[in-house]
């Protein structure tokens, strides 16, 4: 897919300027803190983004500054992300479709920042900077669904026959990669503490957040269980006849899913070690 590869071409080169960077190493800060925001989901249930169905998030975050324009970050996300086909507009296939899920999400993720400006943590003069980050995260998910007031785990269903060694599909792991590609805003304070604004888009290597990605499957590679067939295909419940037919699209397995995360944090000041300057100076 386009912007996963983007994502981690960005991330290549961020890492390689980090490295070979020329900048004098001024000062390095270690920071701990937390950050609160919302996320939403995108993919085959929401494949325009809308932003109906956004959730809170949050976490924790460490952050080691380098020099004025580079620090690194890793940090620990929980979120919950949802959607549903019936919140669609002018989407006629979706709502006959009437799939839904929800699922926990919880990340870790390594990230650089490239600052714009210079940046120095209690500095009266560069105290703030735009910047761009990226990197990579490890993320769980689990989704699931409500059908008859039962919640059901839509990965041990097998809702395209991924539990039937016929269907030729095997279970999707539920734990993934995702490159994190956004930017944002530092501000420092003189008293240790540290203020950011970030947006960033989670682009993914699975197209399974949601349990929508290829095509309906006979009802004989969905098991015995009666409820498994009427999980798998929810049109009955809103139109006649069901739409799920043997080989029909049931999701878009061509893009990957994805998840935005939005957020504000705090951070404190554990250490600043000021690096030696050379003789002479």
């Amino acid at each position: 897919m386009l912007l996963p590869n983007f994502g981690l071409r960005l991330c290549v080169v961020a890492i390689t300027c980090c490295l070979f960077s020329v900048l004098p190493l001024s000062a390095q800060h270690s920071e701990v803190g937390l950050w609160l925001g919302i996320s939403n989901y995108s993919g085959d249930i929401n494949p325009m983004g809308n932003l109906k169905k956004m959730t809170p998030a949050g976490g924790l975050a460490y952050r080691y500054t380098l020099n004025p324009y580079i620090a690194l970050r890793a940090g620990l996300g929980f979120t919950v992300l949802r959607h549903d086909d019936a919140a669609a507009s002018n989407a006629p296939y979706q709502t006959a479709r009437n799939l839904n899920f929800r699922t926990n999400l919880l990340e870790a993720s390594g990230q650089i920042d490239l600052h714009f400006k210079k940046f120095i943590l209690g500095d009266r003069k560069y105290y703030w900077t735009p910047y761009l980050t990226t990197g990579i995260a490890i993320f769980h998910f689990n989704p699931k669904t409500t059908f008859n007031d039962e919640t059901y785990n839509l990965v041990e269903i097998g809702t395209e026959g991924q539990q039937s060694d016929l269907s030729g599909r095997k279970p999707y792991k539920k734990i993934q990669i995702a490159v994190p590609v956004g930017g944002g805003i530092k501000y420092s304070t003189p008293h240790g503490y540290a203020l950011y604004a970030e947006v960033a888009q989670r682009y993914t290597f699975t197209d399974y957040i949601d349990d929508v990605s290829t095509t309906y499957v006979d009802n004989i590679l969905l098991g015995d269980d009666p409820i498994a067939t009427q999980i798998a295909d929810r049109s009955g419940e809103v139109t006649s006849p069901h739409i799920g037919i043997e080989g029909k699209q049931r999701g878009n397995s061509i893009d990957n899913d994805s998840y935005l995360v939005l957020n504000v944090g705090i951070l404190y000041t554990l250490f600043n070690r000021q690096c030696p300057k050379a003789k002479g100076r």
